[in-house]
C-alpha cells in the first residue's frame, strides 16, 4: 500500500514538473513581422525599420497586486542609434502608449503592459546598421523576464556584407570561374563528357556578371549561387573524369578478351604458358576494374579514377603480350575452330580430281574406238 502511495506522489510530482515546464515556455507569440528591408544581407550604415505585433502570457496570478514588478519584456538590438515606440492594444482598443525610446536595451515593466486577456504589444523600431559591422547583426531581441528568469526568447539576425570584402570576393570567383572552365575544356579534350559540368559553369558565369552589375546586398546573394554552383560543376566533372577512365579500362579488357579468345579458339593455345601468363595479367586487372566501378558507384570518384589506371595499365601490358605473340606466330594453319571449311574444301578438292580421272579415261576410250 505504501509502495502505490509512494508511486502516485512520484508520478504527480512529475505532472507538475510538466506543466511547470510547458507553462515556462512559448510565452512570447509573434502575430507579425515585418523588418524593411526584408530579405537579401544588409550593408554597413543602412538603415532598418522593424515592426512587430506580439502577444504574451503574463503570470495571471500577479493580476494587479503589488506583485506587478516581478515580470517584464526585455528588448535588445545591434543596430546603431537605434529609436523604439511601443504600443499596448486590448481587443483592438489602444490602452497603452510608451514614449519613443533610444538605447540598445529598453524594457517594458508587466505594470505598462499587463491588460489581461486580449493585450497585443505593437513594438517599432528603427536604426542603422554599424559601420563597423561584418558578418551577421541582431535585429531584434525579445526576452520575457520572470523575477530576472528568462521564460521566453525571440530574436531576428540578419547577415551584413562590406562592400570591399564583396569586391575582394567577386575577384576571387571570376579568377575560380576561369579556372574550372580551363578544367573543362582539358577534360573535354580527353573524350571526357563535360555536358553536365558545362550547363553548371553556364549558370555560375551569369550569376557572376549579375553580382557585377548590383550593389553589395544583392552581390552577395549571386556570389552565393555562383560559389555552390561552381561546386557542383566541379564534383559532375569529376565524377564525368572517372566514367571515362572506368570505360577506357573497360574497352581495353574487351580488347585483350578478344586477343585471348583467338588464341584459345582458333589456335588451340589455352595451355600455351605465354598464353596463361597474358591470362593471369589479364585476372589481375579485372580485380582493379572491379573496385574502380565499386569505387565510382560509392561516389568516390578519385579512387574510383586511380584502380581504373591500375587496370588500364595491366590490361595494356596483357595486350602488348597478347600482340607480340600473335605476330610471332603468325596466322598459322589450324582446323581447330573451321573444321567445316577445311573439310569441304577437300571434298571439293576430290570431286575435282575425280573428274578429271573420269574425264581422262573417258577420253582415251573414245580415242581406242
Amino acid at each position: 500500500m505504501k509502495a502505490n502511495i509512494s508511486r502516485w506522489i512520484i508520478l504527480l510530482l512529475a505532472l507538475v514538473c510538466v506543466v511547470q515546464v510547458a507553462s515556462a515556455a512559448d510565452t512570447i507569440h509573434i502575430k507579425k513581422e515585418d523588418v524593411n528591408p526584408a530579405s537579401g544581407a544588409l550593408e554597413p550604415g543602412q538603415q532598418v525599420t522593424a515592426h512587430y505585433v506580439l502577444t504574451y502570457d503574463l503570470d495571471q496570478r500577479s493580476g494587479y497586486s503589488i506583485t506587478m514588478n516581478d515580470e517584464m519584456l526585455e528588448f535588445s538590438t545591434g543596430l546603431q542609434n537605434p529609436s523604439w515606440d511601443f504600443i499596448v492594444y486590448r481587443d483592438g482598443v489602444k490602452v497603452y502608449t510608451s514614449p519613443t525610446r533610444g538605447g540598445n536595451y529598453p524594457s517594458l515593466s508587466e505594470f505598462e503592459i499587463y491588460y489581461g486577456a486580449g493585450a497585443e504589444l505593437d513594438v517599432q523600431l528603427r536604426g542603422t546598421v554599424p559601420a563597423s559591422t561584418s558578418g551577421k547583426v541582431e535585429v531584434i531581441k525579445i526576452q520575457h523576464l520572470w523575477e530576472k528568469d528568462v521564460k521566453d526568447t525571440y530574436s531576428k539576425t540578419r547577415d551584413v556584407v562590406n562592400p570591399d570584402q564583396v569586391v575582394s570576393s567577386l575577384s576571387v570567383q571570376q579568377q575560380n570561374l576561369k579556372d574550372l572552365k580551363a578544367d573543362i575544356d582539358d577534360k573535354a579534350a580527353k573524350g571526357v563528357d563535360v555536358s553536365a559540368a558545362q550547363g553548371k559553369y553556364n549558370a555560375a558565369n551569369q550569376a557572376l556578371t549579375s553580382a557585377a552589375s548590383v550593389g553589395p546586398s544583392q552581390a552577395a546573394g549571386y556570389l552565393a549561387t555562383a560559389t555552390k554552383t561552381m561546386d557542383e560543376a566541379k564534383a559532375l566533372l569529376d565524377k564525368a573524369w572517372a566514367e571515362k577512365e572506368v570505360s577506357n579500362t573497360a574497352a581495353t579488357l574487351e580488347t585483350l578478351d578478344g586477343m585471348i579468345t583467338y588464341f584459345v579458339e582458333n589456335r588451340s593455345m589455352g595451355s600455351d604458358p605465354q598464353v596463361v601468363a597474358i591470362m593471369t595479367k589479364r585476372e589481375s586487372a579485372v580485380q582493379y576494374y572491379t573496385q574502380a566501378k565499386d569505387n565510382l558507384n560509392a561516389n568516390n570518384y578519385p579512387l574510383a579514377r586511380s584502380k581504373a589506371a591500375d587496370g588500364l595499365k595491366k590490361a595494356n601490358e596483357a595486350l602488348g603480350d597478347a600482340n607480340a605473340l600473335r605476330e610471332k606466330i603468325g596466322e598459322g594453319f589450324n582446323l581447330g575452330g573451321n573444321l567445316l571449311l577445311y573439310v569441304g574444301i577437300g571434298v571439293v578438292i576430290i570431286l575435282v580430281v575425280a573428274g578429271i580421272v573420269i574425264y581422262r579415261k573417258k577420253t582415251g576410250w573414245d580415242e581406242l574406238g
